[in-house]
């Protein structure tokens, strides 16, 4: 297995190159904090949930004072009437708390009492809060899921989603919101199909403001803003591919626009793999490429990792927003799910999001979370909050990159499989064969998703203790394909309702490497598959699964490569499956494709 020289490291180097910085002195209030927040309501209750994070530092304040704004959601299970509307669950219209340490949280008020009339309708959520202080006031735009049908070109639908704005002389309100969307609904298609029109950000470049919108469905696009704040204007541009980004928020840091982008389900319970994304341009209107020249908005989207889930408790990380503290220093504020309390029902899908922060750090051009252990779950160094301190330095975590020793690997040029490799239901039609490329598998109109366990898999056994699996593969599925979502790479599995899969994945013109876990079904209502994402495919692209045993469980990390020497992290998924487990490969999805394992390797992890 050749050796490939690990990111960590090339971090490392980075980091003694940066300038010592000294608190100027002893820095007050807070000195450190652990995940979650203490996010406090007016009864004392700790608050359970509060998706969506952002905040505003209040420009009229005497002293540093921040509010956090979170997303319309049930923030205690106490605030329940089973009798109620909204299944019961009390759903507060933006909740707004203030801090002055950027660590306790203090209830202040919801930004509406219910949904704005003559805006949104009855059913509506109020989503994605974006506070700003623009022209001596402040403004709150946020997501309107479902408009009232005065604002829709079609009548009767519940997901025409558009762009609100509400203003006060005051960041905790009251709030005045206009009747008129900031960006109306747009139709994808015909009768009650519309893009999704989500997720505010605007931002201020030379005088001119920008609004930044949309979601998985359709994309994310900037416009330009009038100057009223209060209406989007001009052609948009898309700067977040569909399908794959949604959460835009944008910050410009030492001559570059930073694009912080989140990516798949934010709200899967304990399989929820949502994860932050970053590419920088020289102008708000893109294009934003990540650190290897990769486009966030093309088919094969770019995206350089900030926050994915690295097996503490903390999963589905995402939906972030990005300041400064009072010395200067750069933090984060999203959210994220602990895996051993992740819903406030499953029954009705209401995903349990705490808000987290950590510090970010500027490394060679590029934001490292956490000091590199984002999502944090320690004791960490809490934010400066006396004006005119200097901020402290601060170590970044080195990861030393394992040893690594081969056991073997398979190019496939022979005439015939070896003899470690054996079909779990065997393909009735061949449909693979062996050559000078390696090993070419037709993709199959199968999967190994819940309950449709049909994909045939190759299978090998893995050796004991920590391992590494690299493959080499091409899918040659063209870029604008596919109508399914076809796929081809690794699993590691204990049967078909347990494993975890790394795969180039395509589907819908969209390209990405997907990294997977299932579980076989325990109790109702609890989500049995969850996916995140690792780097951006190429014409052929590595895989990595790095796989540690620790306390009756594995830590299954993802890596991938578009050279086979750079690689891109996708985040770390726990799991049980036992020294039983057995490597598969698999090539599945729909039919009509192909896919060609190059090589296939696999080596023992020593510290």
């Amino acid at each position: 297995m050749p050796h490939v020289r690990s990111l960590f490291a090339h971090l490392h180097a980075l980091l003694l190159a940066l300038p010592l910085l000294a608190a100027a002195e002893p820095a007050p209030a807070t000195r450190a904090y652990h995940n979650p927040l203490t996010v406090r309501l007016a009864s004392g209750e700790l608050a359970q949930n509060c998706a969506d994070p952002a905040v505003l530092r209040d420009p009229r304040a005497e002293a540093p004072t921040w509010y956090l704004y979170c997303t319309s959601d049930p923030v205690s299970k106490r605030e329940r009437d089973p009798q109620g509307k909204d299944g019961g669950w009390h759903f507060r219209m933006i909740p707004i708390y203030r801090s002055t340490d950027l660590v306790h949280w203090d209830f202040v008020a919801d930004a509406f009492s219910d949904r704005p009339a003559g805006l949104a309708a009855p059913t509506s959520g109020l989503w994605a809060p974006e506070p700003e202080y623009l022209n001596g006031r402040y403004y709150l735009y946020f997501t309107v899921t479902d408009v009232v049908d005065a604002h829709s070109p079609e009548k009767g639908c519940e997901n025409d989603s558009a762009i609100g704005v509400a203003t006060s002389d005051s960041p905790a309100g009251p709030w005045k919101a206009s009747t008129t969307p900031v960006v109306m609904p747009r139709r994808a298609g015909p009768g009650c199909n519309f893009h999704w029109t989500f997720d505010p950000k605007v931002i201020e470049d030379g005088g001119r403001k920008y609004l930044y919108y949309g979601s998985y469905g359709g994309g994310i696009f900037v416009t330009r803003l009038s100057d009223d704040g209060l209406r989007a204007i001009g052609v948009a541009t898309m700067v977040g591919a569909p399908g794959r980004y949604e959460g835009a928020e944008v910050k410009r840091h030492d001559g570059w626009w930073y694009l912080f982008a989140s990516s798949t389900d934010c709200c899967n319970g304990p399989l929820t793999g949502y994860a932050v994304f970053t590419g920088r341009a020289r102008t708000p209107e893109g294009p934003f490429l990540d650190r290897y020249g990769n486009d966030m908005a093309k088919g094969r989207a770019g995206g350089t990792p900030l926050l994915l889930q690295n097996g503490n408790r903390w999963v589905g990380v995402g939906h972030n927003t990005v300041f400064t503290d009072a010395a200067g220093q750069w933090w984060t504020i999203y959210h994220g799910i602990d895996v051993n309390e992740p819903f406030f029902s499953a029954k009705d899908k209401l995903t349990r999001r705490l808000a987290l922060l950590d510090r970010i750090d500027w490394v060679g051009g590029w934001p490292v979370a956490g000091g590199g252990l984002a999502p944090s779950d320690q004791a960490m160094a809490a934010p400066i909050v006396l004006e005119g301190a200097r901020a402290e330095a601060h170590p970044l975590a080195v990861q030393v990159a394992p040893r690594v020793r081969p056991l073997w690997h398979d190019d496939f040029r022979g005439k015939a499989l070896k003899p470690r490799w054996h079909w779990l239901r065997p393909r009735a039609d061949g449909g693979w064969s062996l050559g000078g490329k390696g090993l070419t598998m037709a993709t199959q109109d199968a999967d190994l998703y819940v309950d449709r366990n049909t994909a045939s898999v190759l299978q090998a056994a893995l050796p004991d203790g920590d391992y590494r699996v690299e493959a080499e593969i091409r899918l040659d599925a063209p870029e604008d394909c596919c109508a399914t979502a076809v796929q081809a790479g690794l699993v590691v599995m204990r049967d078909d309702d347990n494993y975890v899969k790394l795969v180039e994945m395509a589907r819908g013109g969209l390209r990405q490497v997907e990294f997977a876990k299932e579980v076989a079904p325990v109790e109702q209502y609890q989500p049995r598959y969850g996916n995140t994402l690792a780097g951006t495919p190429g014409p052929t692209t590595w895989l990595r699964l790095d796989v540690h045993r620790t306390g009756g469980q594995e830590r299954y990390m993802a890596y991938s490569s578009q050279d086979g020497r750079t690689w891109t992290g996708g985040g770390t998924w726990t799991h049980r499956l036992g020294k039983d487990a057995r490597l598969g490969l698999v090539a599945m999805g729909g039919a009509g494709r192909h896919a060609t394992f190059v090589r296939v390797a696999v080596g023992s992890l020593s510290p």
